[in-house]
């Protein structure tokens, strides 16, 4: 990796480069402005390593994908512009890059952990209006994801991801709200809940049961997934709950065919 200037170069994987703020700025107003080419990041979240597609309407010309965090202190704002894995005219799949640069989030310091995902084409020019992504990295190994999510009908992985404005998993974080994406609208999910897993997992359709089920544990629900394919689970974390690692993670049977699915993992350090 490198930094140095701003403008866009051509680079056959992640760069690291210093933003402007006026920049950042910028792409902001892109990803709040109200378009008929809206995209979304699934999930919403992600860590160094972890396939992140952007889904939405005209992506075939994408060639590169422009990540931006800000990692605070005295660099501010670093983007990476990677590779896609994969393009259609719907989903492009994408590696979420290590920046190695993370400041805690306030009070500590001033890094923030929500940053802001960007489609390119072949002359360095947006596509679309852009999306938002909770960095896990800035959390320094403290919630990360596990294992692997079960393989759906149309083939894509069913994923887990949280409501930003309620954050991480944290003692303390009464607004915590585990989220499901691109689930079949109206069927009814469960939260599983409990001590992690070890490897190797044990699989269903594709996807790793990351629950020890063996050791206390809770299936809570039923959330019903809405017409827009998500479902909300509210899990206010206790201050109390400290100095114990859980695992969560999504179950569903699938109408089409009765398949019981499960969502990628999401391990927390408490």
């Amino acid at each position: 990796m490198s930094i140095g200037q701003p403008d866009r170069i051509a680079i056959p994987r992640t760069s690291l480069r210093i933003v402007s703020t006026a920049l950042l700025v910028a792409l902001a107003l892109l990803a709040a402005a109200p378009s008929a080419a809206a995209q979304q990041t699934v999930p919403n979240i992600g860590e160094p390593g972890d396939i992140v597609a952007i889904e939405g309407t005209g992506l075939a010309d994408t060639t590169q994908v422009d990540f931006l965090a800000i990692v605070g202190g005295f660099v501010g704002f670093l983007h990476a512009v990677v590779p896609p894995e994969s393009v259609t005219d719907t989903r492009v799949e994408v590696e979420v890059p290590m920046f190695g640069a993370f400041l805690p989030p306030p009070p500590l310091a001033d890094g923030d952990p929500i940053g802001l995902v960007q489609l390119l084409d072949a002359q360095g020019q947006p596509i679309g209006t852009g999306s938002t992504i909770w960095y896990l990295e800035i959390t320094f190994g403290a919630v990360t994801t596990i294992g692997q999510g079960s393989t759906q009908p149309d083939g894509t992985e069913l994923v887990l991801g949280f409501d930003h404005a309620g954050g991480a998993p944290a003692p303390g974080n009464s607004a915590f709200e585990l989220e499901l994406t691109g689930g079949p609208a109206g069927t009814p999910a469960f939260v599983f809940a409990g001590v992690p897993a070890m490897p190797p997992y044990p699989m269903v359709n594709g996807g790793a049961i990351v629950i020890d089920f063996q050791r206390p544990h809770l299936i809570l629900g039923p959330y019903t997934i809405g017409v827009d394919g998500t479902a909300q689970a509210a899990l206010p974390v206790p201050a109390a709950v400290t100095g114990v690692t859980i695992a969560l993670q999504w179950d569903f049977r699938h109408p089409a065919n009765g398949a019981v699915l499960v969502s990628r993992g999401l391990q927390a350090i408490l």
